[in-house]
């Protein structure tokens, strides 16, 4: 049996996705109707016509410290990612949602009661990307005047999971009892305090949301940094990368593997997507002319803006085409050494170029049958399970053309889903 792909659809709650100016597309369709709920329940129910894993939500608990990015709409403003999938849960019944919530800011019985209720609501369609932050604007919007260190915060992260592990595993297989002759709702001798107190977190309970089926949230992970990979090796059940080209997907894979060998996990349980933007048109020169045009919309002072605030690092102060080998980023530390091993003389001016247009080294742009191929041999040759797309705008045909023109060509191939065989992110994910 060929290897089947995997697919999920990537959002930000705000005007434009990855991309800058991508609100000002032709063919976006909300305008400034993103922040209403009709847009994205097109979305969510293209993509689960589609058979999609889910809709992953990343977020910034900071933005608009720069001209640039208000200007020209850059992740800013952004809006609660947690609140939407609360309402989109229930317009659809199988695509799961994934949502981004730091373990730097949000305090473990908080994030965990918040989390194991959408487990209920969505009757385990609910994920939790870990993030520990990057942004110094972000621990400035909470009353701190810079983050830890980014070692340190995966060692803080490290301890917040224990925590949160405590939280939802505190009630007893069988404490519920909803016995109403003896007008029992929980047996009180299996229900726990957790009295959890580590360095930096400590937390009482007992828990206050009673147990599903599942205990918690999927876990994903997306730190590509030699820490960060050391904290998903131990806690994810998915993981996302940037890994550009077969070759470091590949040696992203082996990487992984090791590590979860070591820690006695099987690696195989643990999916690894790959991060994409599909392009597909009917003809080749039409999808690469609609690419060239996206691009070329993408002014050079708001890609930088764009990457400042990713990289917690002001770029535009740097000569723009002096290779970066040597540059200190305290932010998206891995991701950055990505481009650096890809080529050392990267330049600012280069990365801008593909940062947010995507990846020149993953092409995804072309007929159907093009794109197809270039995803199987990406992950036959370079591993994983599949692709987190990122849309270059806004509108739900983007996500109809991939529907319409690339799930079936993928279908026909027999290395895509026809139907759900479960009804939980666990399940269609795989992990």
């Amino acid at each position: 049996m060929p290897k089947q792909i995997h697919l999920a659809g990537f959002a930000l709650f705000t005007p434009a996705p990855h991309m800058p100016l991508s609100w000002i597309y032709p063919r976006q369709k909300i305008r400034h109707k993103w922040y209403e709920g009709e847009y994205w329940e097109s979305v969510v129910r293209t993509l689960e016509r589609g058979r999609f894993d889910m809709l992953f939500f990343a977020d910034s608990l900071a933005g608009g410290t720069q001209p640039e990015q208000v200007r020209y709409a850059i992740q800013f403003p952004s809006h609660d990612p947690v609140a939407l999938v609360t309402y989109l849960s229930a317009v659809v019944k199988k695509l799961g949602f994934a949502v981004t919530m730091s373990t730097t800011f949000y305090p473990p019985f908080l994030l965990a009661r918040t989390l194991a209720t959408l487990d209920h609501l969505t009757k385990g369609r609910i994920g939790w990307n870990i993030v520990s932050s990057t942004s110094t604007a972000e621990a400035n919007n909470f009353g701190l005047d810079s983050l830890p260190a980014h070692d340190d915060r995966y060692e803080r992260a490290d301890e917040y999971m224990q925590a949160c592990y405590g939280l939802w595993n505190s009630w007893e297989a069988d404490a519920v009892r909803m016995d109403m002759d003896r007008q029992v709702f929980a047996d009180p001798s299996k229900v726990h305090r957790v009295d959890f107190q580590g360095q930096w977190y400590k937390t009482r309970g007992p828990f206050t949301v009673m147990p599903s089926v599942r205990r918690r949230p999927f876990l994903f992970q997306a730190g590509q940094s030699d820490r960060g990979r050391a904290f998903a090796a131990r806690h994810a059940e998915g993981i996302f990368s940037a890994a550009r080209g077969v070759k470091q997907m590949r040696a992203f894979c082996e990487d992984i593997a090791g590590r979860a060998e070591r820690l006695g996990r099987n690696p195989d349980t643990i999916p690894i997507m790959w991060a994409g933007q599909p392009l597909v048109a009917d003809s080749e020169a039409e999808a690469r002319e609609r690419y060239a045009a996206i691009r070329a919309r993408i002014p050079l002072e708001a890609s930088l803006a764009q990457m400042s605030m990713h990289f917690n690092l002001d770029l535009s102060r740097f000569d723009l085409d002096v290779p970066v080998q040597d540059l200190d980023v305290p932010g998206t530390r891995g991701l950055f050494e990505m481009y650096q091993k890809y080529d050392k003389n990267i330049t600012l001016r280069d990365i801008s170029k593909t940062y947010l247009a995507g990846s020149d080294s993953n092409p995804l742009v072309g007929t159907p049958a093009q794109v197809a191929d270039a995803m199987q041999h990406f992950l036959e040759d370079g591993g994983g399970n599949g692709f987190q797309i990122t849309p270059p705008f806004y509108a739900p045909d983007y996500y109809e053309d991939l529907v319409n023109l690339l799930v079936p060509e993928l279908q026909k191939r027999g290395v895509y889903r026809s139907d759900y065989t479960g009804t939980t992110l666990r399940e269609h994910v795989g992990g």
